[in-house]
C-alpha cells in the first residue's frame, strides 16, 4: 500500500532537521526519512545510547534534535530512499524506500526536500586501498560514534581546516599523530579575506583552539606535501611523502599505521541526479550540483534541494538552506509564507555563503593529485579496475563515464562510483585533454544503493 502525504525531507542532518522543523513551524505535516539510527548527519552526529550522556553539548544540536519530537514531525530512521521518481500530471513524487518494517514500501509526497549531504573526496594513489588508510569521516566516526582510535600512531593528508579539527580529535583520544600534510601551500592570500571572515568568531575560535592542540602535541603541518603511497604487508605500516608535483616518488618515510585522507567533500547528488535534475559543474568545488531557483527548487517542480547535497557549503549554510528550502515548499503547497521571516533567512543564508567561499577559496583541491596515478593503482575499489585499464578503454574510444562504467564495470560496485566516479572522470578529461565539465556524466539509475531483491520484488506497481 502506498502512502500519501504533503512533504517528504530525506536526510536529517543540518539541512534535513532544519527543513523539517521549519515546514512543522509553518503547519506542514512533513516525514523526515534517514539512512542512520540517530538523527544529526555528519556534522551532529550522536553516538549509540550506550555511550551518551545526557543531551547533546552543541546547542545547535540540542535545539535541531529536541525538536523531533513536535506533534506534526515524524521520523523514520533507518530507511533509505533508494529512487525519487515524478506522477503523471506533475502531480508531486513516488519515493521508494526500504528500512525496518514498518517502513512504508512506498510513499506519495506532493513536495520534496533532499537534504542528503556530501562524503569525503577519495582520491586514489598506490596502496590507498590497504587497511589502515580512510577517509577523515570515516576515522572521526570510529573517535565519534565508536569510541575506537582509527590506529595508534596517525598521519593526516589532505587540505583545509576538518584536517586540525580531526587531529585534535585524535590527541585527545589518546593517539600519537605523526604529522599533517596539507596539498596546498600556505594561504598568504588569506588577508584579502577579512571582511568575508569578520563576524565568524565562532568558528575562528574552533581553529585557534585546534591548531593550538596540535602544536602543544609537538605536531606540525606540512604545507605543499601530500602521500605518494601507502605500504606495508596486509595493512598499512608506513607511507611515503614528499612535495606535490615532485614525481619522484617521495622524499620521505614516516611510520604509520592509520592514515586519514581529507580531500575535501563531494555532493551525494545521486538522487537529484535519478531525478532527471538539471546539473552543472561548480568549478569552485570541482563537482556537479543541481541547479536551482532563488527558492531552492530544482529543475523538478516540487523538488527541492538543500545543504551539501547541492554544494558544499558547511552547517551553517545547510542549517539556512534546509530553512529557505521549507519556505519553498510551503509556496509550492499554496501555504503563506512570512516575508520578512524568508528577507531573513536569505541575509543571513547570503552572509555564510561569503565565508564558505572563503575555504573554497584558501582550502582549493589540487589538480596535482592525479600525478601520483600509477598504471596499477587500484581507480574502482569495488570491482578492483585499475588506471591502465580505464586509459586503455578511453585510447580505444569511450569519451564519457557511462561508456568506461559500460566497458570495465567501474563504478558499478555496491558504492556505485562514489569511490571513483570523480577521479574516473578526471582522468578522461586529461586523457582527451578537456575541461572536467565537458566530460558527461554517468545517468543515475534506480536503485541508487544497494537493496535486497525482496525489496524491489514488493514494489509491484510500474515506476
Amino acid at each position: 500500500m502506498t502512502e500519501s502525504i504533503q512533504l517528504v525531507v530525506v536526510g536529517a542532518g543540518p539541512a534535513g532537521l532544519a527543513a523539517a522543523l521549519e515546514a512543522e513551524e509553518m503547519g506542514l505535516p512533513v516525514t523526515l526519512i534517514d539512512l542512520f539510527p540517530q538523527a544529526g548527519g555528519q556534522y551532529f552526529k550522536q553516538p549509540p545510547a550506550a555511550f551518551r550522556a545526557g543531551t547533546p553539548q552543541n546547542a545547535q544540536a540540542r535545539r535541531l534534535l529536541e525538536g523531533l519530537g513536535r506533534p506534526e514531525l515524524r521520523l523514520m530512521s533507518q530507511a533509505s530512499a533508494w529512487g525519487v521518481f515524478a506522477e503523471a500530471k506533475d502531480d508531486g513524487y513516488l519515493l521508494a524506500l526500504c528500512g525496518p518494517d514498518e517502513t512504508p514500501r512506498r510513499l506519495r509526497a506532493r513536495a520534496v526536500i533532499l537534504a542528503t549531504g556530501a562524503y569525503d573526496r577519495p582520491v586514489p594513489f598506490p596502496g590507498w586501498t590497504l587497511p589502515g588508510v580512510m577517509t577523515a569521516g570515516a576515522a572521526l566516526t570510529l573517535l565519534k560514534h565508536q569510541r575506537v582510535l582509527p590506529g595508534k600512531r596517525v598521519l593526516l593528508s589532505g587540505t583545509g581546516p576538518l584536517q586540525l579539527v580531526l587531529a585534535q580529535e585524535l590527541i585527545e583520544a589518546g593517539a600519537d599523530l605523526a604529522g599533517i600534510l596539507d596539498a596546498n601551500p600556505f594561504p598568504w592570500n588569506a588577508w584579502r579575506h577579512l571582511g568575508a571572515v569578520w563576524g565568524q568568531w565562532e568558528r575562528l575560535r574552533e581553529g585557534v583552539k585546534a591548531w593550538w592542540a596540535v602544536r602543544r602535541a609537538g605536531g606540525r603541518v606540512q604545507q605543499g606535501h601530500t602521500v605518494y603511497r601507502a605500504e606495508g604487508d596486509g595493512r598499512l605500516e608506513k607511507v611515503v611523502i614528499g612535495p606535490i608535483g615532485d614525481r619522484v616518488a617521495g622524499s620521505d618515510t614516516v611510520r604509520a599505521d592509520a592514515l586519514c585522507l581529507s580531500h575535501g567533500f563531494l555532493p551525494a547528488t545521486e538522487l537529484s541526479r535519478q531525478a532527471g535534475c538539471e546539473h552543472r559543474y561548480r568549478a569552485t568545488q570541482r563537482a556537479i550540483v543541481p541547479v536551482r531557483d532563488e527558492w531552492l527548487q530544482t529543475t523538478r517542480a516540487g523538488l527541492f534541494a538543500a545543504g551539501d547535497c547541492a554544494g558544499v557549503g558547511g552547517k551553517d549554510v545547510a542549517m539556512l538552506e534546509g530553512r529557505l528550502a521549507a519556505m519553498g515548499a510551503a509556496r509550492h503547497l499554496g501555504q503563506p509564507v512570512d516575508a520578512a521571516r524568508v528577507l531573513a533567512v536569505k541575509r543571513e543564508l547570503a552572509n555564510q555563503r561569503r565565508f564558505a567561499a572563503v575555504l573554497d577559496d584558501l582550502f582549493p583541491f589540487s589538480p596535482r593529485l592525479a600525478d601520483l596515478l600509477t598504471e596499477d593503482t587500484v581507480i574502482c575499489r569495488c570491482e578492483e579496475i585499475t588506471v591502465g585499464e580505464v586509459r586503455g578503454i578511453i585510447a580505444e574510444g569511450a569519451t564519457t563515464m557511462t561508456a568506461v562504467r559500460r566497458l570495465t564495470r567501474a563504478g558499478m560496485g555496491r558504492c556505485q562510483g562514489r569511490m571513483c566516479a570523480s577521479s574516473i572522470t578526471r582522468l578522461v578529461a586529461e586523457e582527451l585533454g578537456c575541461p572536467v565539465e565537458a566530460v558527461r556524466q554517468a545517468t543515475g539509475r534506480a536503485p541508487i544503493m544497494p537493496v535486497p531483491l525482496e525489496e524491489l520484488s514488493a514494489h509491484d506497481e510500474t515506476v
